[in-house]
């Protein structure tokens, strides 16, 4: 396991366990908190992990309500707006998301792109040699 992946295991324990501390029944039970506190003395980027996580947390507790009622509300209506556009802007839509996400679309539609362009121009000029 590389370095990377090794440090992303840890984050995602330490996520798991901070999910944890927060479930009732693992509040209160000894051998959970006795397994978390070994969890944390095995590996120091265990506690930098953990740590982390729980500061993220504290952090999504201080949006307040009208915030996320706010943010609630935009999404609903991007949601609505992307609903109501016309089919051919939708098309585009995609075709751009694909050509951004995935360097093998961004490959594929060059190619197509300039193999019309190519048939158009001989096209073109093909007529002009009869």
């Amino acid at each position: 396991m590389c370095k990377e992946e090794h440090l992303q295991h840890i984050d995602e324990q330490a996520l798991n366990w901070l999910l944890k501390q927060h479930e009732p029944q693992y509040q209160n039970d000894a051998r959970s908190q006795s397994a978390f506190r070994a969890w944390l003395t095995i590996d120091p980027e265990h506690q930098a992990a953990f740590l982390r996580w729980k500061l993220e947390w504290e952090a999504m507790d201080a949006i307040s309500e009208e915030q996320v009622g706010r943010l609630r509300t935009r999404l609903q209506q991007e949601a609505m707006s992307r609903v109501q556009r016309p089919w051919p802007l939708r098309l585009l839509n995609r075709g751009v998301d694909a050509w951004f996400i995935n360097p093998a679309w961004r490959f594929a539609l060059g190619g197509a792109l300039c193999l019309l362009l190519g048939v158009a121009l001989l096209g073109t000029v093909g007529s002009y040699f009869v």
